[in-house]
């Protein structure tokens, strides 16, 4: 449960913390029901009322999202983005997260790759669409119907 606190110089509200990252105060909202920040202090009215320092999770939450993390991902990631103190097991999931995610870069990179060059090379016999193929889950990748794209449209 969220502490009450006096206000005080060091306190943000939601729409300043908001207005800083360049998001709304319905994102913040969500990013705390996620876990991805921690629970604000709240005055004595009940309003939220953010640390400075929680902008420093709010950038790291943002940075790791533009990485191409999930919401979901993130928040074993933000923490320790943030700079602040895990666990071993913490560090572990944090690292086994990046691991996938540079695997699943790597995966997106052949296929761009790929795609570069049937587009490039349109006279070297494969269809984008055949290089497009992973994306079909398991139909024909050059029936029609899915490629939709052909070299010379």
């Amino acid at each position: 449960m969220a502490r009450n606190t006096g206000e005080g110089a060091d306190l943000v509200s939601i729409g300043q913390l908001a207005r800083n990252a360049g998001v709304s105060s319905r994102t913040i909202r969500y990013y705390e029901e996620l876990g991805i920040l921690p629970e604000p202090r709240r005055s004595a009215g009940g309003t939220r009322k953010y640390p400075r320092e929680y902008g420093d999770y709010l950038a790291a939450a943002l940075a790791l999202k533009d990485l191409g993390f999930r919401l979901d991902e993130l928040r074993p990631l933000a923490r320790l983005a943030a700079g602040r103190p895990v666990t071993p097991a913490q560090r572990d999931a944090a690292a086994r997260l990046v691991s996938d995610r540079i695997d699943e870069l790597a995966r997106q990179v052949v296929m761009l790759r790929g795609l570069r060059d049937a587009v490039s090379h349109p006279d070297s016999g494969v269809p984008v669409c055949a290089v497009l193929g992973g994306f079909t889950q398991g139909n024909d990748p050059c029936d029609i119907q899915l490629c939709w794209y052909e070299v010379g449209d």
